[in-house]
């Protein structure tokens, strides 16, 4: 079963923005990395999956629609193997919607902006719906909380002069709308936070924070370093790694 939640006008929209090239990108660098990646994608799987399932490669979808009565997937778009994968199990639905819940807020500020001298911070941007999650009795954020608002400032950036705070605040502010919709009690969150880049002899050059939330302090939660780029083609002659997180909230 496959439905949509967002208009069909709206593919063109997020194709401008990026969104279907950088899905594109991930399985790419996947099969480049897949044995350092596979590493990172063993700790996913001890969890479950609802949002941002995308290729189903941290999502034990086979396990997960026999243990769950119904099961659904949600991401911006679904590729043509996961829609085969999923018409295969009766009890698996794709649902297709904006996550982040600010790319047409996002596109309508630009849309209305973008010829004019004078703006309102992006801060000032807030979501037009919230996902409602209230029904589920379990939710999984899927590795995207920081990549939530990536794609979004890297639109905003095509257009206007945006300053670091301005764009650390709207940051900040796309995650903790995503952590304050994952119902409590019943959601489980793996996040990429921090990206480490190193030198091929493996000396570290730098360490960036990607996650403006206070929930990477927690004691209790699980952490692994996920081998993302050893083949050095995310940056130049330099190695990155990604310090990941996972917690129940």
């Amino acid at each position: 079963m496959f439905s949509f939640i967002y208009e069909n006008s709206d593919e063109r929209m997020f194709r401008r923005m990026g969104y279907f090239d950088d899905q594109s990108g991930i399985i790419r660098r996947y099969r480049r990395e897949r044995e350092h990646w596979d590493i990172h994608l063993k700790n996913t799987r001890q969890s479950a999956a609802v949002l941002g399932s995308g290729w189903l490669l941290d999502v034990p979808v086979d396990e997960m629609s026999r243990y769950f009565e119904k099961l659904y997937l949600y991401d911006l778009r679904h590729p043509v193997a996961v829609k085969k994968q999923a018409h295969l199990l009766s009890n698996v639905e794709l649902r297709v919607c904006d996550i982040s819940c600010f790319a047409r807020p996002v596109y309508q500020y630009t849309k209305q902006y973008r010829n004019r001298k004078e703006r309102p911070s992006i801060n000032t941007i807030q979501p037009q719906t919230v996902l409602d999650l209230s029904g589920f009795d379990f939710v999984f954020s899927c590795n995207i909380l920081n990549q939530l608002d990536i794609l979004l400032i890297d639109y905003l950036a095509q257009f206007f002069d945006l300053s670091h705070d301005e764009m650390l605040a709207f940051s900040s502010n796309v995650q903790h709308n995503h952590i304050d919709m994952l119902p409590r009690n019943r959601s489980c969150m793996v996040a990429d936070y921090e990206e480490i880049v190193s030198s091929p002899d493996g000396t570290e050059i730098s360490r960036k924070t990607s996650v403006h939330h206070p929930i990477i302090h927690r004691p209790d939660i699980q952490r692994w370093i996920w081998k993302f780029d050893t083949k050095m083609t995310y940056y130049k002659d330099r190695k990155t790694f990604f310090e990941v997180l996972c917690c129940v909230l």
